[in-house]
């Protein structure tokens, strides 16, 4: 199963809320682009993988095609009526059963393709009764949102994916990835003042792959300019 970003602290019940989140999506947006600019090439080339369209509509379910409006700065969708809700919800629900696919593990079965769960094994893997996947699925009904969160749990995403608005989902997203850059760019500037070792995992980074492989190349390219 796939491991999901920490979820963001955003709601988007009150239009105040939905006001600072937005504002905080055009800020993380800013200080991304600096922050990615700040990076060598080498760096860049391994951030960017994180940013492109498949990867954020992957991990977020927002609509491949909105992705590249979002980032040239186009107003997050943030529509929390009850219709959206439920549009949205279900949405998601066939979209993290059509991109989580199961995988053959044995030798044996190793030669076939991805597939998608069965609601039988979505049922068994989530903990949840067959009628429920059934509903949910089939039926294109909401159910409880403890059913939800076990069902997003056995797609490999926290609890909440399903219902985030587009303006939440980009947050979540963004946050973390921007977090993690702050640390890089600090990385990057006590290398530049002499600084010859660096903990690799002096804070716990949230892309962890991707961001051990740019802070790998921070310090290469760094350790290359001084001799």
């Amino acid at each position: 199963m796939n491991e999901a970003a920490e979820p963001a602290e955003v709601s988007g019940a009150a239009s105040g809320s939905a006001e600072l989140a937005s504002a905080e999506v055009s800020e993380l947006l800013d200080e991304l682009r600096d922050l990615r600019q700040g990076l060598d090439p080498t760096a860049r080339e391994k951030l960017d993988p994180l940013l492109a369209p498949e990867a954020v509509n992957y991990a977020t379910g927002i609509a491949l095609e909105r992705v590249p409006a979002l980032f040239d700065g186009a107003d997050p969708d943030r529509d929390d009526s009850k219709e959206a809700s439920k549009a949205r919800y279900l949405q998601r629900m066939i979209f993290l059963r059509e991109t989580r696919l199961k995988t053959p593990m044995t030798r044996r079965l190793s030669g076939r393709t991805p597939r998608q769960y069965t609601l039988g094994e979505i049922a068994r893997g989530s903990g949840n009764s067959r009628q429920t996947i059934h509903y949910v699925f089939s039926d294109g009904r909401l159910t409880s949102p403890e059913n939800t969160a076990r069902i997003e749990r056995f797609f490999g995403v926290l609890p909440g994916f399903c219902s985030y608005t587009e303006l939440e989902a980009l947050v979540a997203y963004l946050r973390p990835i921007v977090r993690d850059l702050r640390f890089l760019s600090k990385v990057a500037e006590a290398l530049e003042h002499g600084v010859t070792k660096v903990a690799a995992r002096s804070q716990d980074l949230s892309q962890d792959n991707a961001m051990d492989e740019i802070l790998s190349a921070v310090i290469a390219s760094r350790r290359g300019k001084r001799r």
